[in-house]
């Protein structure tokens, strides 16, 4: 069911954050821009995004196909905030660096929360419990600047 509410939302989110509206958005989503390691075709898909530690995060759902061409370190573009910026990104399934990330990331950026399937607590932080599994169901994507 999301896989369908992204198809059909994403081409408006394209069009949105490059438009003058994009500060509807542009707080933290952004495009990001990957080559298909097989294909050899260009993509460009709106995620939400975390930046700290110097780089920037986003998640994807194990199950989705995109994050995948990002196994192995590629380079990428990302449009955030009406301007392109290069870097390197590696999509990670290791738990021990997903959990940290994850609670920083729903902690700055907590409407995607009930996407990742983990519910705010009274201070409206992500429960723990609910981080531990979310992060089997999702993988991350840092990205370094280059």
């Amino acid at each position: 069911m999301a896989s369908k509410l992204y198809s059909f939302l994403n081409p408006f989110v394209k069009v949105l954050l490059r438009s003058p509206l994009h500060g509807l958005l542009s707080q933290n989503t952004m495009l990001l821009e990957f080559t298909g390691r097989k294909s050899g075709r260009k993509y460009v898909t709106p995620v939400s995004y975390y930046e700290g530690g110097g780089r920037v995060h986003c998640f994807a759902a194990r199950d989705s196909a995109w994050w995948r061409n990002l196994i192995e370190p590629a380079p990428v573009r990302t449009w955030r905030r009406r301007q392109w910026f290069q870097g390197t990104a590696r999509a990670e399934l290791e738990p021990s660096e997903m959990l940290p990330t994850m609670r920083a990331f729903l902690t700055t950026v907590p409407r995607d929360a009930p996407f990742a399937g983990v519910r705010l607590n009274a201070e409206g932080r992500p429960r723990e419990d609910d981080l531990v599994a979310a992060i089997q169901r999702l993988a991350l994507v840092t990205i370094e600047a280059d």
